[in-house]
């Protein structure tokens, strides 16, 4: 999940387990705990690749780890604060945040492990995009609102609850229009003869109304979109040579194998000469007027010899060539259905 909208919760919880009693330092230190776990870009960057598959919503997004880092934290803060809250006040306060980071997290398609150091099991419920526009803005808006009476008013309890409300409400639509989508996606599959081993769904950027679908076998990769809004129209699958042997002929590195992990087997490789070029296509086609993985997917890792050794990069997105107003407007009208 992005960080605005772990703030915007942080403070909402802040406000609301602490706000009458140290009023908007409460959303203040609310806003600090929930965006505590993403602490680890510090260490990973988001510019070496290994660094950011291996540890990005790692321990710090464990729920063993948080439980035993909110310790400190809370006695931190209850110092801080001159002893005006309790411990277990603060510790309550920690520990609702933190664990309410990961679980959010979870939500997108990144995926989370959360039982660190018990198992590197990632989890992602696939329900949620990372940035969600009508997530994210209403609960900007009503806690901004909310902050702007005065501490312990009933309008300032009524904002900040209606924020929380709206919160699990949305998260429970995102979960009926999963089972939707789900649905959609395997009947459409099964309409148009489509040979699978395994799929899995997920919102596309900004919105929860537009969906793609995508579904992968031995050989092959097939990625759909489609608008919530219109259940009756067909969706048009995209299939994408997988190619998979030209990357399992170097299985024995450790790129390869953390290439593979991180996919969960929804990767396509394709050959630019002696380098390979390895989309993880899980987080869907960033460009949905093209066609080319190159054009389609746009970030995608390198796999390279130097010297007799291997080496993976990650190509990145040119800001030159995005035009963020077109394909905002090209999401909106695939949203609407008017394009597929």
């Amino acid at each position: 999940m992005d960080s605005l909208t772990h703030i915007i919760l942080g403070a909402a919880i802040g406000e609301a387990l602490l706000g009458k009693k140290i009023g908007r330092k409460a959303a203040l230190v609310g806003a600090l705990a929930k965006t505590i776990p993403d602490f680890d870009l510090l260490y990973t960057g988001l510019k070496d690749p290994r660094l950011y598959m291996c540890y990005h919503r790692g321990h710090t997004h464990s729920l063993l780890w948080e439980g035993l880092y909110a310790l400190p934290l809370a006695l931190l803060f209850y110092w801080l604060f001159r002893r005006k809250v309790e411990y277990k006040q603060w510790l309550v306060l920690f520990l609702v945040c933190l664990w309410g980071h990961s679980l959010l997290d979870t939500c997108t398609n990144y995926g989370t492990r959360l039982f660190l150091p018990l198992t590197q099991q990632a989890y992602s419920w696939n329900n949620l995009a990372i940035v969600d526009l009508f997530f994210t803005l209403p609960m900007l808006l009503l806690l901004i609102v909310a902050l702007l009476f005065r501490n312990g008013s009933t309008w300032r309890t009524l904002f900040n609850s209606s924020l929380l409300v709206y919160c699990f409400g949305y998260l429970g639509m995102t979960v009926l229009h999963k089972q939707t989508a789900d649905a959609r996606t395997i009947g459409s599959l099964e309409a148009q003869h489509i040979p699978y081993k395994k799929f899995f769904t997920n919102p596309t950027i900004l919105n929860n109304i537009l969906w793609y679908g995508m579904a992968v076998n031995d050989t092959a990769i097939y990625v759909g979109e489609f608008t919530l809004l219109k259940p009756a129209a067909p969706i048009r699958w995209h299939q994408y040579p997988r190619h998979r042997e030209w990357l399992m002929a170097h299985a024995d590195t450790a790129d390869v194998q953390l290439l593979t992990w991180f996919s969960g087997d929804y990767d396509i490789t394709e050959k630019k000469g002696d380098t390979l070029q390895v989309y993880c296509v899980k987080f869907g086609r960033t460009n949905m007027k093209e066609e080319t993985c190159e054009k389609t997917f746009v970030m995608y890792y390198k796999l390279y010899q130097t010297d007799g050794r291997w080496h993976m990069g990650m190509q990145e997105p040119n800001q030159k060539n995005a035009n963020m107003k077109e394909g905002f407007f090209d999401l909106m009208d695939r949203i609407h259905g008017y394009k597929n």
